[in-house]
């Protein structure tokens, strides 16, 4: 009996997925639950099991190829019952489909043979740190040229990333305002954070904080536009850009206005993690409301961000240092950190973004609430 492999439905916000590679070959045979592919879904991937025993016998998708979510992408004859199982054969020496799919992109890129590298992840699966270690002790590769001849295609994040951010820009009227917030205080009640904790407090979970409280208030920032008109938000779920070697990827922390900066350092931390290592779902990349994004840990003063649709408002955060400050009529050394609010213009004015920047502002300015 014929036995068709389904695109996994892994997202509510968007209908497609697309293929990113094969992990075994045609005719291979397979047990059930042995994977298949590398599939992406909303900028997130993830594996697909066989659904049945049998031999893999058609492939109806290329990689780079985008079907909808719960349409076939592949065909397997299902063996008969008295047929001996038989393992899957592995797309390379060892079986890659115990790693990551995050860990076998780096692998590709880095030309790192996973048969040899072994996992430190769940169950021993190789992430992405397991590779690094790998190329970092392998010889350096001989290098012939300084980059690939010709153009290089784009990966599917990469390509799933300027689609989104073309219809972004096409759909919405955006505009910028900055601020600057003297976080002096905040700076300090961080370092003593940091202290008790045994691990860095950053600015980063006291902007989400100040973020998921201010829309309390102005709710209007994290509202966004349908056909029925503007839909407001029932919980403050606050994005918040991760850097993967390969693109930009939102996990979602829910709820934030009602977590501590304890809780929103272990959630964000964890985030992060899972995202480096490909083991977010795309659920965590969904539902939220407002995002931010912080580049100053790369130095960067300020910067304007893009939307992250259909999100109405994204906050970009520069990075914190001394700077000369009026502060009563005498010049003094601040910690000043600038802020850079873009918006929908369709849906907020530039009245009402001003006034929840000022609101975030004066939170971090005076942080008792959010250090609380």
């Amino acid at each position: 009996m014929r036995r068709e492999v389904l695109m996994p439905a892994l997202s509510d916000e968007v209908e497609e997925g697309m293929l990113v590679t094969w992990l075994v070959e045609p005719g291979a045979l397979v047990r059930e639950g042995d994977l298949l592919a590398e599939v992406q879904v909303q900028k997130v991937s993830a594996d697909v099991p066989a659904p049945a025993e049998g031999r893999v016998v058609e492939f109806l998708l290329e990689p780079g190829g985008v079907v909808k979510q719960g349409e076939p992408i592949a065909v397997i004859e299902e063996a008969a019952p008295a047929t001996p199982r038989v393992a899957a054969a592995p797309a390379a020496p060892g079986g890659v489909a115990v790693a990551t799919p995050a860990a076998r992109r780096l692998a590709r890129e880095l030309g790192v043979d996973l048969s040899g590298v072994a996992g430190s992840g769940p169950g021993g699966r190789v992430v992405e740190a397991d590779v690094r270690a790998a190329a970092e002790g392998a010889p350096a590769a001989p290098r012939t040229e300084a980059r690939p001849p010709g153009p290089v295609p784009l990966s599917p994040m990469r390509r799933a990333i300027a689609d989104r951010l073309r219809a972004g820009v096409a759909s919405t009227a955006q505009l910028t305002v900055t601020a600057e917030a003297d976080v002096t205080a905040l700076a300090g009640g961080l370092d003593r954070l940091t202290a008790v904790w045994g691990r860095r407090a950053s600015f980063t979970e006291a902007v989400v904080r100040a973020c998921a409280l201010a829309l309390k208030d102005h709710p209007l920032l994290g509202a966004r536009l349908t056909e029925a008109g503007l839909e407001y938000p029932e919980r403050m779920d606050i994005g918040v850009a991760v850097a993967l070697e390969e693109g930009l990827i939102v996990p979602v922390v829910r709820e934030a206005d009602g977590k501590d900066l304890v809780t929103l350092s272990r959630e964000i931390a964890d985030l992060a993690e899972r995202a480096h290592e490909g083991r977010l779902a795309p659920a965590e990349t969904e539902g939220g409301v407002f995002s931010v994004t912080n580049l100053g840990a790369y130095g960067i003063d300020a910067f304007t961000p893009l939307l992250n649709p259909p999100q109405s408002a994204i906050l970009g955060v520069g990075r914190a240092r001394p700077r000369p400050a009026v502060v009563e009529g005498r010049i003094e050394v601040r910690t000043l950190l600038v802020l850079s609010l873009t918006f929908d213009h369709q849906i907020v004015d530039g009245v009402p973004a001003a006034k929840f920047l000022a609101h975030v502002v004066r939170q971090l300015q005076g942080p008792d609430r959010l250090l609380s």
